[in-house]
């Protein structure tokens, strides 16, 4: 039997879980609650020990309702429009041109320079 939310009007649900009873809780396969755990993307977690990490109830439904919220449209900020078109250079094309300039002109005060002599 299954400890989804359905089912928990029809029987009682611990107030701890392990991971794999919260896993099948949240409805999601072991390997990937393991996975949003190791990333820092899961639900609120405590330890007895190094290896026993147990959830309360009350944290994943939590887990629940903020993941609800995020993919909700209406509660997601609009998206920002990136201009259209090819991006421009910059001031790194200013630069390029600035020392071009400085190369050149010192090129020709040294030709004028040695021409003189």
């Amino acid at each position: 039997m299954t400890m989804t939310p359905e089912n928990s009007e029809s029987r009682r649900l611990p107030a701890v879980m392990d991971s794999k009873q919260a896993a099948e809780y949240l409805g999601v396969s072991y390997g990937r609650f393991r996975n949003l755990l190791w990333l820092g993307l899961g639900p609120r977690s405590f330890s007895y020990g190094k290896r026993d990490r147990r959830f309360r109830v009350s944290d994943l439904d939590d887990f629940i309702s903020q993941k609800v919220a995020a993919n909700n449209p209406e509660l997601a900020s609009p998206p920002v429009k990136r201009p259209r078109g090819r991006p421009r250079k910059g001031l790194a094309l200013a630069f390029e041109t600035v020392a071009l300039l400085l190369v050149a002109s010192a090129v020709l005060g040294f030709l004028l320079w040695w021409l003189g002599h």
